[in-house]
């Protein structure tokens, strides 16, 4: 006698589909709700069905991921504030030594000035 599988049976495969659109859209900052929809569309469901199948079945299975993805934007995050703080401490000290070396140029190119204007009159009389 052979089983009969329903035609609306999760198969393992599904629920592994499921969970990483879940997962993968929670850690890019959307929501459940947008990612069952988008879930719905690429397992041939509704989006109610996902939802449904996640939050009753796949929800605790995966609860430490999902905690996971969700603190990651956070401090992905942080880590860009930090490089941006980083680059822009580097980018001020980087200006502040340009800003230095102008000044002595510019001394010099005044020295420069005067010198050859010394001469010239030096020349001239």
């Amino acid at each position: 006698m052979e089983l009969k599988k329903r035609k609306d049976q999760w198969t393992k495969e599904d629920d592994e589909k499921l969970a990483e659109i879940v997962l993968y859209n929670v850690q890019n900052g959307k929501t459940q709700l947008e990612a069952f929809e988008l879930a719905a569309a690429e397992l041939g469901r509704t989006k109610q069905a996902c939802g449904f199948r996640w939050n009753k079945t796949l929800r605790s299975q995966y609860s430490q991921s999902l905690l996971a993805v969700r603190n990651q934007p956070q401090q992905s995050m942080r880590s860009h504030l930090k490089l941006a703080l980083t680059s822009f401490d580097e980018l001020t000290e980087a200006y502040q030594t340009l800003e230095l070396k102008h000044r002595e140029l510019q001394n010099e190119h005044d020295k420069l000035v005067k010198w050859l204007q010394q001469g010239y009159s030096f020349m001239k009389d």
